[in-house]
């Protein structure tokens, strides 16, 4: 299994439990910080099925159909390429894999003022695309959405509620597989 955008680690620690002492976790990130956390932490439980690298999950260091799962929670939204993120996603998981993520997305085009503001881009707006084109990545990168699912999601600032009602930004989960061949 592959967590992207690992952050803390904590998503992959639970992957990691999930997966049992037969399976194997790459959490992927590319911040110093948060990889010394992650690795901290996964030193501290002995959990050696768990690893963390250093990595643009764009460009990520694993074989072609290495992985069962993908699975990210609200870190693709940050990546300017999201179909390069879901090419990758397709080469590295084996066919039948899944790609499990939970993200922000818009109902339509953000304008630059939004996309340029960087308060706007820390709470994950300033990056959200269009559910349609996001959903059109995943099916280019090669593989076939089965589910897309509206999460009940409220961002605190005020700047994020108002850009959020004006352009439909909310939070979905998806669904995917690499098809058998």
């Amino acid at each position: 299994m592959v967590d992207l955008g690992s952050g803390s680690g904590m998503d992959a620690f639970y992957a990691a439990a999930l997966t049992g002492p037969a399976g194997h976790v790459t959490g992927v990130d590319f911040t110093p910080a948060q990889l010394a956390k992650a690795r901290r932490l996964a030193a501290g439980t002995g959990a050696p099925t768990l690893e963390f690298v250093d990595a643009r999950i764009e460009h990520l260091p694993l074989a072609d159909g290495s992985a069962d799962c993908v699975i990210s929670n609200g870190v693709i939204n940050l990546c300017s390429d999201k179909a390069a993120v879901f090419a990758e996603a397709a080469r590295v998981l084996r066919p039948g894999g899944r790609l499990a993520v939970a993200d922000i997305v818009s109902e339509q085009p953000l304008p630059e003022s939004v996309v340029c503001n960087a308060d706007l881009w820390a709470s994950c707006i300033g990056g959200a695309a269009p559910q349609d084109h996001y959903r059109a990545a995943i099916t280019a990168a090669g593989l076939i959405v089965h589910c897309v699912r509206d999460n009940d999601y409220a961002f605190i600032s005020d700047r994020a509620r108002t850009a959020s009602a004006s352009y439909g930004v909310h939070s979905v989960s998806v669904l995917a597989t690499k098809p058998r061949r």
